[in-house]
């Protein structure tokens, strides 16, 4: 697997773990192993997307950085290589 589609991968669990983090913190505010999991993963996640964005440009509007509009370059993340 290459780091381009590794990363991705990473990016897509990190953020499943923590929708689903959020949503039982919806119904338990008070449960601090929960916000512990979310709080590692909402890091995990950041750290992914910042090598993602880093080596292979950013996976968002929200998230182009650059001085010029980057984001509309092609191939979009679930296209596949480069």
């Amino acid at each position: 697997m290459n780091k381009e589609k590794m990363l991705l991968d990473k990016i897509q669990k990190y953020d499943f773990a923590l929708q689903e983090a959020s949503l039982f913190l919806n119904s338990h505010p008070d449960d601090h192993c929960a916000m512990d999991y979310y709080q590692y993963f909402k890091k995990l996640l950041k750290e992914a997307k910042h090598e993602y964005e880093k080596d292979f440009g950013p996976l968002t509007s929200r998230s182009n950085h650059a001085d010029q509009w980057k984001y509309v370059y092609g191939p979009w993340p679930w296209e596949g290589g480069k």
